[in-house]
């Protein structure tokens, strides 16, 4: 054994470091929010139809498959009214158009019926009342009732429609009409969403069977002059038709701003037609006139957020409580803070929750016990996750034959299943801190993933995780500063609220960002990664020649003892 680190080791730890710079520096309140003035300051209405901006791949498509022949065209989409307005704004006036959210056999195909003289009534249904139009249908109704969806493929294959097609087809003894003659030249589009084709896929494999094309809606739009007008516009057509009037810059910010933090990303804005309508009717019930003010719609923000709040509010009363165990301040070995995102089966919204991770070392051979793991609490991509970290550690000890510690790694007080490898970056300052007996800070709080070359990865829910923390400083838990380390490739994700921009603008919350975990290090266990993996193999180090001394008294023992024995 030896008391430093081999040659290649340690010129490998030194030109990792080398290569990272280890200073971080807090981010700034504008560096954690998104900025739509310089926008909205340059609105200027669209000369064209606002979802035409939006969606120009989707509405090219749309053009062509209308002059094609082609019965059927799919959109891609994760909202209806995005689809039916942005069809709406593409398909010319006079092509008769229908849109229909629901419908059946009897409405698509029509009725049969049989009048009291005898004679056989048909009545149309939609698809020869837009015979040479379009008709545009949501599939849910085909996922449901299968057998409609065959249907509407032989007519589409046919050309024509039947006479068995209609209801009550069947319970008519006499002879059906023949209806081959009368050609059906009505286009179909279909609106569905990815996992609603995957559906599609599953009952008919052979859809494909009818000539198609296919184009997509994204549910999100990226932030530019363009996209911004037409959003504008579009909410202010929408104010019109509400009889409101037109919102100022400061709402449409904290609209806009709004439909950022759905998406998570500062350069990326959600444009569902529907809760933009539902925001605004919502807000107008704070209104005391016509004029929807920003006010208004935090208003309307926050009321929605406490109703949505009772499962959260459980659990920071188990914090107010002590029921959870938290340390958030000093410094403790093996310990560290994470941070989670927890998503509960039916609630319609997600919210963080601040955890500590715990390890203790113990004689072994190198292996972090994932407990989590072993009593079956953690799903796959954790223990991928673990094992990761696992490896990364362990290659900087390749020289020694046979690392002799060992590392029981536990989430505490969680009691049911998580997944995920958010907690990577965590759980590698936690081990190296049980390795090398330097403790970690109590007042940071860590979340990062990591690929086996220790570079720190993007991971979800970082605006849930670090709102987590401005909630201990709302139930007093905490009042100094503290820390949140988290990935650099999620700065671009951060959307926070008024209250944690408060935080950090009065240096209460520091968020450094890193790009690789030695950048943790000096943050955390307020040593370098060289450092800490010197202080490891001297351990080792130490370790062995205890037990080299050991093993020599053990021998001189048992040879004095066959002497005079």
């Amino acid at each position: 054994m030896t008391d430093n680190i081999s040659p290649s080791t340690s010129n490998d730890v030194s030109s990792a470091i080398n290569s990272i710079s280890e200073k971080t520096i807090p981010l700034t309140v504008q560096q954690c929010t998104t900025h739509f003035e310089q926008y909205l300051t340059a609105y200027q209405k669209p000369k064209s139809a606002e979802l035409t901006l939006l969606f120009p791949d989707a509405v090219s498509v749309v053009s062509r498959y209308l002059k094609l022949p082609t019965p059927l065209l799919l959109v891609n989409s994760r909202h209806w009214l995005s689809a039916q307005k942005m069809l709406e704004q593409t398909i010319a006036d006079t092509l008769p158009t229908g849109y229909l959210l629901s419908y059946n056999q009897e409405s698509l195909f029509g009725r049969l019926s049989l009048g009291s003289d005898g004679q056989l009534d048909f009545a149309d249904g939609y698809l020869t009342q837009y015979n040479q139009g379009v008709l545009v249908l949501n599939i849910s109704p085909l996922l449901v009732e299968p057998g409609l969806w065959f249907k509407l493929k032989s007519v589409l294959q046919r050309g024509h429609l039947q006479a068995s097609d209609a209801v009550n087809a069947e319970k008519i003894k006499q002879v059906l009409p023949d209806l081959t003659k009368q050609i059906i030249n009505t286009k179909i589009i279909l609106v569905a969403n990815r996992l609603q084709l995957e559906e599609l896929i599953q009952i008919d494999p052979e859809y494909s069977q009818v000539s198609s094309l296919f184009c997509e809606l994204a549910s999100q739009v990226p932030v530019s002059q363009p996209s911004i007008d037409a959003i504008v516009s579009y909410c202010h057509s929408l104010t019109d038709q509400l009889g409101l009037d037109n919102l100022d810059n400061d709402a449409l910010s904290t609209l806009l701003n709004f439909l950022a933090t759905e998406c998570q990303h500062q350069n990326q804005l959600l444009f569902s037609p529907e809760s933009i309508l539902h925001t605004l009717q919502y807000a107008n019930l704070f209104s005391d006139n016509k004029q929807i003010s920003q006010q208004d719609l935090n208003a309307y923000f926050d009321e929605v957020d406490q109703a949505q709040s009772l499962a959260r509010k459980y659990s920071e009363q188990s914090l107010i409580e002590g029921q959870v165990n938290l340390q958030l301040t000093g410094e403790n070995i093996g310990q560290i803070n994470g941070l989670s995102v927890v998503e509960l089966l039916g609630y319609p919204c997600e919210f963080g929750e601040v955890f500590r991770i715990s390890a203790s070392d113990m004689i072994g051979d190198g292996e972090i016990i994932d407990v989590e793991r072993k009593v079956e609490l953690a799903g796959n991509i954790h223990a991928k996750s673990t094992l990761i970290v696992q490896g990364y550690l362990n290659h900087f000890f390749s020289h020694i034959s046979a690392f002799p510690y060992s590392c029981n790694l536990v989430f505490e007080q969680s009691y049911q299943e998580s997944d995920g490898d958010s907690a990577s970056l965590a759980i590698l300052i936690a081990a190296s801190s049980c390795y090398s007996q330097f403790p970690v800070k109590q007042n940071i709080f860590v979340t990062g993933s990591l690929d086996q070359h220790g570079n720190v990865l993007a991971i979800g829910g970082i605006n849930q995780k670090i709102e987590s923390v401005t909630r201990l400083f709302e139930l007093g838990l905490i009042t100094d500063t503290v820390l949140i380390v988290m990935p650099k490739a999620n700065q671009i994700n951060l959307t926070l609220n008024s209250n944690t921009l408060a935080l950090i603008e009065a240096g209460k919350i520091e968020i450094h960002t890193i790009s690789h975990c030695h950048q943790a290090y000096p943050l955390l266990l307020d040593k370098t990664f060289d450092e800490v993996i010197k202080a490891i193999n001297l351990r080792i180090d130490i370790a062995a020649k205890e037990e080299m001394e050991e093993s020599a008294s053990s021998l001189f023992s048992r040879i004095k003892y066959s002497i005079f024995h």
